[in-house]
């Protein structure tokens, strides 16, 4: 077996090689590689002496070289070999190749870094022996190193299906790595915003889509965080509806900082809360709709303790995500509900642009996000300093319901939401009803502006004590208007957070 190896990340490389030298002939590398491979002790050749020529322009040309790719492209039929014989190129069989790291540089603005790390020569090798997979063993990602090296060290070769999984995972590499480099020089050269291609080689099927007829997968971002990078500990398998509400519940924790419960159903939020410990914020989420809260999906921001645990082990819950779990309280929960999915997933927020599929095409936005410009006072008296925090958590909360939105607060939890609606009063009359005597004093966000003074005599007959809105609206002096003759403090944050 004849190797080619051109390698920027060289983690594991000598364990690989060093466990299938007796099945190589010989082993040609880039100058950087083959210096590192022969300072481990493994015996390397230069590919200068495959092209005759050394790297050239700074390293930027190494591989180019007929030599090179006609030993791995070779059909190894009578008229190539014939071919190869003359020039006397060499056939290979395994190409090791890893591309610089464009990743590291992608997203700030230093031009010169992200043009100097554009990798050719290593794009053109893996494509090229991941076209001759039927001959070429092509290997990118040093995870497939163990089980690779044994099939090589047991057989000699890897297998064919191993070769095919290994092509269709380089396809997927070499057009995520183009797809960030677009993104970036889009971004930094022409001023445009698109999405990166995920590795669709990390693909994983899941039992079915939103519906058992529908037939689904799910791709992680390789970054190893938030749901799709998240530790399955117990219970049963996740499903499309599961990883959905587990993304919107963890994206709703993600903004507050003191510990907090966040519970989804159907992809939004019925109840949050953030409390000086993580058992009362749980409380205090629950109470906020304790009938949705059946068969939901719950995030918490801190590890999950044995307080906490205990609480939990009252309500059916399908997915719990969290940072971590003490010892104690992981065993509690994995011995007293054996069907529930606990996660571990590191929590981190997310800029990049999100992708929505549409019929014959995509849709791709960045984020949205709570945060807002200026906080304008709009009508009645100053909020008090109880009013105001209230606002502000119900916004924060209401930035992740499904519009038409609306939820109240009280303190820093919700006691009501009403989310999804075709009508914006109509979300109102719900949180209103759901919150009960708690709607006394509360605050009231919308995602949207209220396009009606209606909203704000309903608020005021409820008993709602202040409001926070988007504003905008064409009607905003009947609504200003409004609010002032009921002297609610109403303030516009300029910003709409509508999610559909």
């Amino acid at each position: 077996m004849r190797s080619i190896v051109s390698v920027s990340d060289k983690d594991g490389l000598v364990e690989f090689f060093g466990g299938i030298m007796p099945r190589i002939s010989e082993l040609y590398a880039s100058s950087g590689t083959q210096k590192f491979l022969l300072g481990s002790g493994i015996p390397a050749k230069n590919v200068s002496e495959l092209t005759g020529c050394e790297s050239l322009l700074h390293g930027r040309v190494k591989t180019l070289h007929p030599a090179v790719f006609a030993g791995i492209l070779s059909p190894r039929d009578k008229v190539s070999n014939a071919q190869m014989q003359e020039f006397r190129f060499k056939e290979f069989d395994l190409v090791v190749s890893n591309l610089y790291p464009f990743d590291q540089f992608a997203h700030g603005d230093d031009v010169g870094e992200m043009v100097e790390n554009i990798d050719i020569g290593g794009v053109s090798l893996i494509r090229a022996a991941a076209k001759n997979f039927k001959f070429v063993t092509v290997l990118v990602d040093r995870r497939d190193y163990p089980s690779v090296m044994k099939e090589i060290s047991d057989s000699g070769n890897a297998s064919e299906e191993t070769r095919k999984r290994l092509a269709v995972k380089a396809f997927s590499t070499t057009a995520r790595y183009d797809a960030l480099i677009t993104e970036s020089l889009n971004r930094v050269l022409i001023g445009k915003h698109v999405p990166a291609v995920p590795d669709l080689s990390g693909a994983v099927e899941l039992r079915y889509g939103e519906n058992p007829d529908q037939f689904a997968i799910m791709v992680p971002d390789g970054s190893a965080k938030g749901i799709p990078g998240a530790f399955k500990m117990s219970g049963k398998e996740l499903s499309y509806n599961n990883i959905v509400d587990a993304d919107a519940a963890m994206e709703t924790v993600l903004e507050f900082a003191n510990p907090a419960t966040v519970i989804v159903k159907h992809g939004t939020p019925c109840g949050a809360s953030e409390a000086s410990t993580l058992k009362d914020s749980y409380l205090h989420a629950l109470a906020g709709d304790t009938e949705s809260a059946y068969g939901s999906v719950i995030a918490m921001n801190r590890n999950v303790d044995d307080e906490t645990a205990e609480e939990l082990l009252d309500l059916f819950i399908e997915v719990l995500v969290a940072p971590g779990y003490d010892e104690s309280s992981f065993n509690t929960l994995r011995k007293k509900k054996k069907n529930l999915r606990i996660l571990k997933a590191r929590m981190e927020p997310d800029t990049s642009m999100r992708i929505r599929s549409i019929s014959h095409g995509i849709l791709s936005q960045s984020p949205t996000s709570s945060a807002f410009t200026n906080l304008a006072h709009a009508a009645g008296p100053d909020a008090t300093e109880t009013q105001m925090r209230n606002m502000l958590f119900a916004w924060k909360v209401v930035s992740h319901c499904r519009s038409n939105a609306i939820v109240l607060a009280n303190g820093t939890s919700t006691v009501g939401i009403g989310a999804g609606q075709t009508s914006r009063v109509e979300a109102l009359r719900i949180a209103a009803r759901k919150a009960e005597s708690r709607v006394k004093g509360s605050a009231m966000a919308s995602d949207g502006y209220l396009p009606f003074s209606d909203s704000v005599t309903i608020a005021a007959e409820s008993g709602i004590s202040a409001i926070i809105q988007p504003g905008g609206s064409i009607r905003d002096p009947e609504v200003i208007a409004k609010a002032n003759d009921l002297s609610i403090p109403m303030y516009f944050t300029g910003k709409r957070v509508f999610l559909h």
